[in-house]
């Protein structure tokens, strides 16, 4: 890929080594069977690029990896996917990022994580002149990239600005519980946010999707989207709030929906549906999303749009 691009995602680039069916853990000493174990590309950084790609826009990944066979899986992974590879940076001395996903009956999931070379990924790593330009700079990986956390986060959004894109976040997890304190400073400067119920409830201390959303907003947050995984999304802009629903699947696996659902929204808005049109069309791709494991999950943007017709 040469010359500008739609959205350029920074994100955590790891090996998912998904375990299923696990309904709970046995005792110490002892042994449960399971199903099946796979291994699969993953990362909310990984797995949104290659949304955005399947949605047919050009996107470039920021992402740190190990010189190991884990980081070459993940680099010919997105190079299939059709992602810009060349910001996906091998760090000396460092291993590839690797979770091990415990798939529980009904699709949910539990992770055990090493963070790996994302725990020393940061805006340092950036090449910056391959951002100039980009519709969205897109981070996919809000707390879990620490080299990032706190002031490197502002500067970096701050210069990405500059450069011409508009802002897009992504929540994940905050294991060490600093959730507002920590992201707070950011969110004025932010034109998309995405974040769970569970996420946006830590956030904000609302108890309901359209709260959530609503106070979102009024820390300055241009659009924000409240994922419900089955029940839709909730979402408010500078024109309202409103509520889309899901779609009825039958989930195999939920792993990575929310960062395809993230993908598909910005892709929809760059191309030019509002905001409820985007709503549904990244509804109908989280879902899709469920319907096997990996990166094999992942719609192509004709997929989405032929699963919109047939549900009318």
């Amino acid at each position: 890929m040469s010359g500008r691009c739609d959205v350029f995602c920074i994100g955590n680039a790891v090996v998912d080594v998904v375990v299923r069916t696990v309904e709970d853990l046995p005792p110490a000493g002892t042994i449960r069977m399971v199903e099946q174990v796979e291994q699969v590309t993953g990362g909310n950084g990984i797995n949104t690029a290659m949304a955005v790609a399947r949605m047919g826009k050009s996107v470039r990944l920021g992402a740190g990896i190990g010189a190991d066979s884990f980081g070459a899986l993940l680099r010919e992974a997105v190079r299939n996917a059709g992602v810009d590879d060349t910001n996906l940076i091998a760090l000396p001395g460092e291993q590839t990022g690797v979770t091990v996903v415990l798939v529980q009956p009904g699709g949910e999931r539990r992770f055990l994580h090493m963070l790996g070379a994302n725990g020393s990924f940061s805006q340092q790593h950036i090449d910056w002149s391959a951002v100039e330009g980009a519709r969205v700079w897109h981070y996919a990986s809000t707390f879990v990239l620490p080299a990032f956390d706190g002031p490197p986060l502002e500067k970096a959004i701050g210069r990405a600005r500059a450069l011409g894109c508009r802002i897009s976040l992504d929540v994940c997890w905050d294991v060490q519980g600093r959730w507002l304190g920590l992201l707070q400073p950011v969110l004025a400067g932010a034109d998309f946010l995405f974040c769970n119920f569970e996420e946006g409830s830590k956030l904000t201390g609302e108890q309901e999707p359209e709260d959530i959303a609503e106070d979102l907003r009024r820390m300055g947050v241009a659009i924000a989207v409240v994922k419900l995984g089955p029940a839709g999304c909730h979402v408010a802009g500078p024109e309202g709030s409103f509520a889309s629903p899901g779609f009825d699947v039958t989930p195999i696996d939920t792993t990575g929906a929310g960062d395809c659902f993230a993908g598909a929204y910005l892709s929809a808005v760059l191309d030019g549906f509002d905001l409820e049109q985007a709503a549904r069309f990244a509804n109908a791709a989280g879902a899709l999303a469920t319907l096997s494991s990996g990166p094999a999950g992942i719609p192509m943007r004709s997929q989405v749009q032929d699963f919109l017709t047939a549900r009318g």
